[in-house]
């Protein structure tokens, strides 16, 4: 499987290196990626310190894959150790964390776990940081996907007091990718999330964070920084050539999803032949062909929600949700249909706001729910339902659907809808049939 597409601009990176002495323990940190949000690219600078010593990293971009780490020898054998991550835009401090944007974190040396202002089980994700998850986004906010190790002499993710104190396994002999309690999930993830690697779970239906996924496709999706205990959703797109989505309208839908603490996860894939009109057969025929490969086994079945961009769709409108074999996780974006309606920058937008407005119904939010979702009525100043639900701030209404990238938090007054908090991320997997 295709690793997760993101738009990645020049970058320079520090390389890495090792402090010399034979009487230190190895610790090492990776960065695996990190992104501006709510902004154009920058030039701006990760340092790292740990105990004292520092490590840069020189980027430019705004949502960078650099997957580097840094080995540092630690002078003594400590109990804890001190680290932290920080960002800067030439003298402006960027922020991945709320208050002062510093990361701050303490490692136990033991079980190679942290704390702080990043933990296990935490709302955003263990090994995760964003100045965005207090729900508020301001011109400096980043977000970081991270990874630490220590005292691992065999590459497994396991410290070596864990493999001789608890696990009483060969800390010179890896043991990366077995999984000794034959539950699905290796010995290395487990550790990392607090399961017991020797105790078998039945991860098929563990899903801590609610996002339908279940620990054993997290599992899976380990390598697309997919997280257990963060909510995360995958979604590939397959286009017409005229019509492949816009890396600014990626992004957008990456920014308003992230102050939910909801990582999206979009992977754009392949083209497809053009046809001037789709309809719902030709589109499960693109379902069947090009993300299943018709395999009813193929393991994107129940991790990825499925979108396909076309010119025109079987209706005149911006997009529709259809099941694609027996799940609700299809989208049909009409594209040529937005493009007749809007030009440059509001194109963009349009994009996001209707992929976003289809996406909602693939989460469980329907007109049963609330009047102002699909209300024809709202769709111009002479209808009732555009001045009914004018408090409705959501792209499921109609009359910001081209405009609005983001769903209603219910704050808005009379006739508002609290569309994140009736959110259901495991509903695309339901055969509940809308179109």
């Amino acid at each position: 499987m295709k690793e997760i597409a993101i738009i990645v601009a020049f970058l320079v990176i520090a390389p890495a290196y090792v402090i010399s002495n034979d009487s230190e323990n190895l610790l090492k940190i990776s960065i695996d990626r990190v992104r501006k949000i709510s902004g154009e690219g920058a030039n701006f600078s990760i340092i790292v310190n740990v105990e004292g010593e520092k490590w840069e990293i020189n980027l430019n971009g705004y949502d960078l894959i650099i997957r580097t780490s840094k080995e540092i020898k630690i002078k003594d054998d400590k109990d804890k150790i001190s680290i932290s991550v920080e960002i800067f835009e030439g003298e402006k401090r960027g922020y991945i964390t709320p208050d002062d944007g510093i990361l701050n974190i303490e490692l136990d040396t033991k079980r190679g776990e942290w704390t702080g202002d990043d933990f296990l089980k935490d709302e955003d994700g263990y090994a995760h940081a964003s100045g965005c998850s207090d729900g508020k986004i301001d011109e400096y906010d980043y977000e970081i996907w991270f990874d630490i190790t220590y005292d691992d002499y065999d590459n497994d993710r396991l410290t070596y007091w864990e493999e001789i104190n608890i696990y009483h396994t060969d800390p010179y002999k890896s043991d990366y990718g077995i999984d000794y309690d034959n539950d699905g999930v290796a010995i290395e993830w487990e550790d990392k999330y607090g399961y017991n690697p020797f105790s078998a779970e039945n991860h098929s239906l563990l899903d801590p964070d609610n996002d339908g996924l279940s620990n054993l496709e997290e599992y899976y999706m380990r390598y697309n920084l997919s997280n257990p205990f963060a909510k995360d959703i995958f979604i590939e797109i397959d286009y017409m050539p005229q019509y492949r989505i816009y890396n600014e309208s990626i992004q957008m839908l990456y920014d308003a999803f992230s102050k939910h603490n909801i990582t999206l996860h979009i992977e754009v894939d392949d083209a497809l032949p053009y046809f001037e009109r789709i309809y719902y057969k030709e589109a499960r025929d693109f379902y069947w062909d090009y993300f299943l490969n018709y395999d009813v086994n193929n393991p994107k079945h129940g991790i990825y929600h499925y979108i396909i961009l076309v010119a025109y769709g079987p209706g005149a409108r911006g997009g529709n949700a259809f099941v694609g074999f027996d799940n609700c996780d299809s989208i049909l974006l009409a594209c040529q249909y937005i493009n007749d309606w809007r030009i440059g920058e509001k194109r963009k937008i349009a994009y996001a706001s209707l992929l976003m407005h289809e996406l909602g119904h693939n989460l469980g939010l329907f007109e049963d729910d609330f009047g102002g979702i699909d209300n024809e009525s709202c769709n111009a100043p002479w209808l009732a339902g555009y001045w009914k639900y004018a408090n409705y701030k959501s792209c499921l209404n109609y009359r910001y659907s081209f405009e609005l990238i983001d769903y209603s938090d219910g704050r808005n007054g009379i006739n508002d809808f609290n569309d994140w908090d009736k959110i259901d991320l495991s509903f695309f997997k339901n055969s509940y049939y809308y179109e």
